[in-house]
């Protein structure tokens, strides 16, 4: 089993798996202060401190959610000889180099687990049963991807002068993507990496350093959490 790690850490499999879970950690990051901004918008507009400055953070944090979703679940192109246009750290690159690599797997019982939980094609061939999940999670979700995509097309990346933002989907889509991407992450980390995967869920620095910042601020009865 150790020639097996060693093999695996570093790998093309492990370097776009650790570009996976860097994206998941900005948009735990974006997802968390868009939250406690956003719960606790009414005190800060009343009081008038650091309106501004709140507001625009709000706003660079609806980007950066835009951007991240958009990156976790990327589709890579592929050219007309077949070949992948631009490696992605996307869950779909992640699956690619997997095939690519064809893996050794520790416990298959994680699969089943991840196919359960998310619903999907039984297969004995665990990477296909993977991929039938992550396919299957996109068709429910492929509208509030597709707005996505188009907001960062449109507005994020490129600004159209005639597009006007719509509401993004809810917090709680937003959410669901992101746990969803985060079980992918730990799946490929303890199943052919061989690895104890970062829980991005309980790492919430970020969130409870601004929720210390608006305490020094005289903020009172901080909602933490979406009503």
């Amino acid at each position: 089993m150790g020639i097996v790690m060693n093999e695996m850490i570093n790998s093309e499999v492990d370097n776009k798996n650790i570009g996976l879970a860097k994206n998941l950690w900005r948009l735990r990051q974006a997802l968390d202060v868009h939250c406690l901004i956003f719960a606790n918008w009414e005190a800060i507009k009343n009081r008038g401190i650091g309106r501004k400055f709140f507001s625009f953070l709000e706003m660079l944090c609806q980007h950066l959610i835009v951007l991240c979703i958009c990156k976790v679940f990327e589709t890579e192109k592929i050219d007309k000889q077949g070949k992948v246009k631009y490696d992605l750290d996307s869950i779909e690159g992640v699956l690619r180099a997997i095939d690519n690599k064809k893996v050794v797997m520790l416990d298959a019982a994680s699969v089943r687990d991840f196919v359960r939980k998310y619903g999907g094609a039984s297969d004995k061939n665990e990477i296909l049963a993977i991929s039938s999940v992550v396919e299957k999670f996109k068709g429910e979700y492929s509208e509030a991807l597709d707005r996505f995509q188009t907001l960062r097309d449109k507005w994020v990346a490129h600004g159209e002068s005639e597009f006007v933002p719509k509401d993004a989907p809810s917090y709680d889509i937003m959410e669901r993507l992101f746990n969803f991407g985060l079980d992918f992450y730990s799946l490929v980390s303890r199943m052919f990496i061989f690895t104890v995967p970062d829980d991005l869920n309980r790492n919430r620095e970020v969130k409870a350093s601004l929720k210390r910042v608006l305490k020094e601020l005289g903020f009172e009865d901080i909602r933490t959490e979406m009503e």
